[in-house]
């Protein structure tokens, strides 16, 4: 887990200067803390490595906190949910413990990669395939955890990180610091609402303070497309306070007002935004469904057999690799900030010129190879996004190719 997300909204973030980093390490039997990686009101977020030499994520309560009742219960609660969870789209907890000033941690899979919420600020909004691409194993995981009677309660950009692993890109989900245990007869969360929820990613229930349920988390949902799509909060820009207010009686905001983007996604993210639970999608994969039937319609025709590159670099190589592919009539189907994936209908590319301008990418770690895929305008979907289905992974650097595209 590389970034910690907002932990709670409620306080100032604090300076991260070296002499910080430094003198505030906390020292851990087993485990080589070596920096901080984020830092909100709830605690801190460090990156260490283990004896075995593999990465992990620490995060250890404010010492502030270790008389707060709440604290704990989140820390506590937190451990509970990821250990009845086992999904790719969730992070992994490895150890808890206990430090010698009775600050309490939880040891958490390091995943590399950025927050969603860093991608948006720096690209801005995403295309309508790729918000899907992304959200889909969300939803996923959002339904595994809702039918193990649990409700995330904090989902929004800064909780997910866009990491990568050997089946390709993998969205996983953070922080369930506020999780909603729905068979937990214990103690609740008590302390004020800034310490439950930021207002801009709260549903009308929690705000009211009523009880919350699966739909809850289907809101979130309806925040998080919306910003994906359109690169701003669907309330933001205001007051926590008027943000609550819009949440609950404003207007549901459209995105395609604000973006060039079919005015038919405003109504699945308008029924997941609705105010009342009931008028919502019952699931998250209700809501899944709604928009790939706008994104993905059926009546753009079957799969077709489709050339597939697959590009990882930095930004100079997948810059030109971007160049690369529009020129030669490709559609960009998926981005990430180490990655793209490009797909054309197999047949209508010349494919050595495409070969001969690939091959001076250097650098990148590229595949050239077939697949099928659906192909409609600027939506792509199908087995060609996934590139461990046609191509080799990992790569090595140069370019593969595929033998029958020799």
């Amino acid at each position: 887990m590389q970034s910690s997300g907002e932990m709670s909204s409620s306080r100032n973030r604090r300076p991260k200067s070296d002499s910080l980093v430094a003198a505030s390490a906390p020292a851990i039997p087993g485990y080589r803390v070596d920096r901080l990686i984020g830092e909100g009101g709830f605690g801190q977020v460090w990156r260490a490595t283990r004896d075995d030499g593999s990465l992990v994520a620490i995060k250890v309560l404010h010492l502030e906190l270790i008389r707060s009742r709440d604290a704990l219960i989140r820390f506590q609660r937190e451990l509970a949910a990821i250990e009845r969870l086992d999904h790719r789209s969730v992070v992994r907890a490895y150890d808890h413990g206990t430090l010698a000033d009775d600050r309490p941690y939880l040891v958490l899979e390091y995943i590399d990669g950025p927050s969603l919420r860093d991608v948006i600020h720096e690209r801005g909004a995403l295309s309508p395939a790729e918000t899907v691409a992304i959200v889909a194993p969300l939803c996923d995981a959002l339904a595994t955890a809702h039918g193990r009677g649990l409700v995330h309660r904090d989902v929004k950009a800064s909780n997910v990180i866009l990491g990568h692993d050997a089946q390709g890109p993998r969205p996983v989900l953070l922080d369930f610091g506020l999780v909603k245990l729905l068979d937990d007869e214990g103690p609740g969360l008590t302390s004020s609402r800034s310490m439950l929820g930021t207002p801009a990613a709260m549903a009308p229930e929690q705000i009211r303070g009523q009880a919350v349920d699966p739909r809850t988390d289907v809101y979130a949902l309806g925040l998080l497309v919306y910003h994906m799509l359109t690169g701003a909060p669907a309330f933001g820009g205001a007051p926590g306070v008027v943000q609550s207010y819009l949440q609950v009686h404003g207007a549901r905001p459209r995105p395609s007002a604000k973006v060039d983007i079919d005015p038919k996604l405003d109504e699945p993210i308008a029924r997941a935004l609705a105010p009342e639970p009931d008028q919502r999608f019952a699931t998250a994969y209700d809501f899944l469904d709604a928009l790939r039937e706008v994104v993905t319609p059926a009546e753009r025709g079957g799969e077709v057999c489709a050339l597939a590159l697959y590009v990882e670099g930095g930004p100079a190589e997948l810059a030109g690799a971007a160049s690369i592919a529009i020129a030669a009539g490709l559609t960009i189907a998926l981005t990430a900030p180490d990655s793209l994936t490009a797909v054309a209908e197999h047949g209508r590319i010349e494919i050595a010129a495409l070969v001969h301008k690939l091959r001076e990418l250097a650098g990148a770690r590229i595949a050239l190879g077939v697949s099928r895929a659906t192909i409609c305008g600027g939506v792509v979907d199908g087995p060609a996004l996934d590139v461990e289905g046609w191509a080799p992974y990992p790569l090595n650097i140069g370019l593969w190719l595929a033998p029958e595209l020799e």
